[in-house]
């Protein structure tokens, strides 16, 4: 197999394996990897190969890197535009229904949610406000805002 096929063959996987692990590096090694295709394709030895492969991805990985990782930890901090469970973490809700490890449920932000006492933590009665430890699938996992 010639060698420019292998940059490719080994560029495209770099690329899929970014996709599915989302950790910049990857992509930005398989970017390196089609530019040594690229440069296969083009009539050049081996060795120029090596060498497209080795600056790109030194290039990519000081000067393109920290730009993405700084874009990505954008939508990480507390201020960001977070929509995943973590924001619900540390609210204080009200219980509506009675929390135990059977049946509970709190109104959070005008929503009602399943709940249950977080680790195991004691019952927590009607009427009672309540802080979010976590989120597990749809249930808020709770404790009475009296212990914090």
């Amino acid at each position: 197999m010639d060698s420019e096929l292998v940059w490719l063959l080994v560029g495209v996987g770099l690329v899929v394996a970014e996709v599915l692990t989302l950790t910049v590096v990857l992509g930005l090694l398989g970017v390196a990897a089609l530019t040594a295709a690229l440069v296969g394709f083009l009539g050049f030895p081996l060795l120029v190969q090596a060498i497209a492969f080795t600056g790109s991805s030194a290039a990519l990985l000081v000067f393109v890197r920290p730009a993405a990782q700084r874009m990505l930890a954008k939508g990480d901090d507390a201020g960001g535009s977070r929509t995943d469970a973590r924001v619900l973490t540390a609210s204080t809700g009200l219980v509506v229904e009675r929390v135990s490890d059977d049946a509970g449920q709190v109104r959070l932000n005008g929503e009602l949610w399943r709940a249950r006492p977080y680790a195991g933590g004691p019952p927590v009665e009607a009427g009672q406000p309540v802080v979010v430890a976590g989120v597990e699938g749809a249930t808020l996992l709770v404790y009475s805002a009296e212990l914090s």
